[in-house]
């Protein structure tokens, strides 16, 4: 569809999200300015078209049961509104799941229809024929996501596509980290932003004072945001601005690690001979195995060399430790000991003595320890690492929960093809090896740090 051919209630910014007909596009958005609304006209559209119109079903999710019953209200709406035709929206449970997916369903002439479903991984499964559409609303507040995106990407695989919907909710939240994936060019798709500001500028507030039969006047409109804007007072620049917040449980903060990326950084010839150490995450299989050199020049550690191998066999991992820290001769090498771990440091300590390695048994309190080193460099940047996107995610994805004596907890999700943090837990590693020449040996300067460090965190 051209432009034109849309309903003259929709604005630039929601005809651009509609014509737009990428494999993936994702928005993210102010609240109350319509995309919802937009995305149910476009969902109609779609199923109202034969398949061979480009046309297809399709899936809608988002994460309470109240939003897909307004979704499917709003899509009735649109079936009204254009004089489609379709079945009525009816309520019913997805037979085809054995633990009876809540569902809500237009059928449509086409031999399609809009089913809309509280958010699951299994919702989408099974799903995804040639020209079918997978939507993701308010994405950054599903349970899940990862999966439930995984689940939503598979529709690619046929020929179909995928919508992402969302206003933020926090920086170390999956959404953000698809939004900024996508800002870099880290993975192929579309990304629509819409801040209030934007929306207003392009006629948000005209159009709600027509669907009230009031008169607008600029008075007003700045009325009405500033009245927004109070309402969701410290919180106006995450759901408002598209901004997303710094504070919900990101260990490192994304501009904090940015800060520390230096272009001549990562590079071993620029080794000048000084104090280094180096910190080894040990995989076998599953996630990757990574090893970081720091050298220590004045008061800042550079990053000389990052190795990041998977699926390695044991002696070639020693092979590997061994040849660092023949050019590096390194004062201590931390290794994560902890499961497979015990035998790598062992044949480590009989290649390169008991001195010099270090085994960490990573237990909750140590790696709070040892991530504790590293967020004091990082903050205080006092660390030179490249301008990598691997390594800038991997450093972003751990994060702080509640543990259940109210102490911070750190965890990371496993992305099933980047590994499980591996890039964070070397290099942190290698901050506490440096910092006290073995991590053993530093544990109580850390801890009056971290205390002092973790006051204002939550």
């Amino acid at each position: 569809m051209s432009g034109g051919e849309h309903p003259s209630t929709l604005l630039p910014y929601q005809i651009r999200w509609v014509e737009d007909r990428a494999g993936l596009k994702v928005i993210e958005k102010a609240r109350r300015i319509g995309i919802s609304w937009v995305e149910a006209y476009d969902a109609v559209m779609h199923a109202r078209s034969p398949r061979t119109a480009g046309g297809g079903n399709v899936y809608y999710q988002a994460y309470n049961l109240e939003m897909t019953r307004g979704f499917i209200r709003d899509c009735a709406h649109w079936v009204q509104e254009l004089k489609l035709g379709a079945g009525d929206a009816g309520e019913s449970l997805a037979e085809d799941d054995p633990r009876s997916l809540h569902a809500f369903r237009i059928a449509f002439a086409s031999g399609h229809e809009i089913l809309a479903m509280t958010s699951a991984p299994r919702a989408f499964r099974s799903r995804g024929r040639p020209g079918d559409l997978a939507i993701v609303d308010e994405a950054a507040f599903v349970n899940d996501l990862g999966q439930v995106l995984k689940a939503a990407l598979a529709f690619r695989l046929w020929g179909g596509r995928a919508h992402v919907i969302s206003t933020h909710n926090g920086e170390a939240n999956p959404f953000a980290t698809l939004c900024r994936d996508l800002r870099e060019g880290a993975r192929p798709g579309s990304l629509h932003r819409v801040t209030l500001r934007e929306a207003l500028g392009e006629g948000l507030f005209r159009r709600i004072c027509e669907e009230k039969d009031q008169p607008w006047s600029a008075e007003a409109e700045a009325a009405w945001e500033a009245e927004l804007r109070a309402e969701y007072g410290h919180h106006a620049a995450e759901e408002l601005d598209c901004i997303p917040s710094a504070g919900a449980g990101a260990w490192l903060a994304w501009d904090a690690i940015r800060a520390c990326e230096d272009d001549t950084a990562g590079d071993p010839a620029a080794f000048a001979g000084g104090t280094a150490a180096i910190g080894v995450d040990v995989a076998r299989r599953r996630d990757l195995w990574v090893a970081a050199v720091l050298e220590h020049v004045g008061d800042v550690l550079w990053l000389r060399e990052l190795v990041v191998e998977r699926g390695i066999p044991f002696s070639r991992q020693r092979a590997i430790v061994g040849d660092l820290a023949a050019r590096y001769r390194p004062v201590r090498i931390a290794v994560d000991q902890t499961g497979m771990g015990e035998a790598v440091v062992e044949q480590l300590q009989e290649d390169l003595g008991r001195m010099l390695v270090d085994g960490v048994l990573m237990t909750a309190p140590r790696r709070l320890d040892v991530a504790s080193v590293l967020r004091e460099a990082v903050e205080d940047c006092r660390l030179r690492i490249p301008a990598d996107g691997d390594l800038r995610r991997d450093l972003h994805a751990v994060r702080a929960e509640a543990g259940p004596t109210g102490a911070p907890r750190l965890m990371a999700e496993r992305t099933g093809t980047d590994g499980h943090a591996d890039r964070f837990w070397a290099l942190a590693l290698a901050c506490a090896a440096i910092a006290g020449s073995g991590t053993h040996r530093v544990e109580g300067a850390i801890a009056s740090r971290r205390l002092a460090g973790l006051a204002g965190f939550y």
